[in-house]
């Protein structure tokens, strides 16, 4: 019994920290009667209502849903089928300006008792054209191209391999018809998921050989170090919690968190099909490469358990109309982490 109260007690902890820090916002809602039980940061930065004002309210009683009307009918559309999902949707602050969101919310099962997260994100198309695809889009490509020549001065494997699992990660992308917006965002995430390596040791990063138990938890680390490195810059997509999630697996045995299917975000799961592929087809200094046959017949035997079935059939697709990595100088990849996957 104390080892389970312990698990619970850890599952609850990760969850909080991925709550308090994502940069998304989100709502917990009572399933029976609708009522807000809590608030992340982010929304409360968004909307500027306090968390104080938002808990225990009635999202159409603050005034945050401007259509009453419509939100009671979604309201028992999300009950029937556990999940609803809308665009543009006008959302009012505080302040009584409009805040146009992506929403989603979906039905989970807490021990035994329904809940409602609901998770809003700025709606893509509501973006101001001309200043995110021109002089911002510019300096985001600058920051990831500086993150990731601080990371190739430590290790040119680690920094060759964002790249390559960059090309791959937005195919991907764009064979599964996500929005232009997306697809930056997954390009970006992708082109600096290890950025956290920078926390660790070269020698453990370029070690021949098996890592020992205690080397392996450091290069795990990665993942979390990322997140921290980035999780209060702010970029209109999820990095931060991209980047912590691209070693989560579907059925809980991923790292750093063990957390499942629906708690991990879509740009993670292309990050982590993208990443493992790279992985186990780029050059390593101390043994043969496993090879493009290996990779793809590896995600397509974790597909649906491991990884998203869809974005497998997405990756096998693109390579079958004739994908292929550039192997080009420069190119290189993880040293360690599909080995120990």
């Amino acid at each position: 019994m104390e080892k389970n109260n312990n698990s619970f007690h850890e599952s609850a902890q990760r969850y909080l920290r991925l709550f308090e820090a994502s940069q998304d916002g989100i709502l917990i809602l009572d399933y029976d009667s609708g009522l807000i039980e809590d608030a992340n940061p982010f929304i409360v930065n968004l909307l500027g209502f306090s968390r104080q004002e938002l808990i225990g309210k009635e999202l159409w009683e603050i005034g945050m849903i401007k259509d009453k009307g419509a939100a009671l009918a979604a309201y028992k559309v999300l009950k029937s089928h556990g999940f609803i999902r809308y665009n543009n949707l006008p959302l009012q602050a505080k302040d009584g300006h409009d805040v146009d969101v992506d929403f989603t919310a979906k039905v989970y099962d807490l021990d035994h008792h329904n809940i409602i997260q609901c998770l809003l994100r700025h709606s893509v198309n509501k973006m101001p054209e001309p200043n995110f695809y021109g002089i911002s889009r510019i300096d985001y490509d600058e920051m990831a191209n500086a993150f990731s020549s601080l990371i190739e001065k430590r290790d040119s494997y680690t920094a060759g391999h964002q790249v390559r699992v960059a090309r791959l990660a937005v195919a991907i992308a764009q064979e599964l018809k996500l929005e232009s917006h997306m697809v930056d965002g997954v390009r970006f995430a992708a082109k600096i998921h290890d950025i956290g390596k920078i926390a660790v040791p070269t020698e453990i990063l370029t070690k021949p050989g098996t890592l020992n138990s205690f080397e392996m938890a450091m290069l795990r680390h990665h993942a979390q170090a990322g997140f921290d490195v980035v999780k209060n810059m702010t970029f209109p997509w999820p990095v931060a919690l991209t980047i912590l999630q691209h070693h989560e697996r579907l059925d809980g045995t991923g790292y750093p968190n063990q957390i499942k299917d629906g708690e991990i975000f879509f740009e993670a799961r292309i990050l982590a099909v993208a990443d493992i592929v790279e992985a186990m087809t780029g050059r390593r200094p101390y043994r043969e490469t496993p090879g493009l046959d290996t990779a793809l017949a590896l995600i397509k035997q974790g597909s649906g358990t491991l990884f998203d079935s869809g974005i497998v059939n997405a990756c096998l697709k693109v390579f079958k109309n004739g994908f292929s990595f550039d192997m080009g100088a420069g190119s290189g990849s993880d040293t360690h982490e599909e080995d120990h996957l």
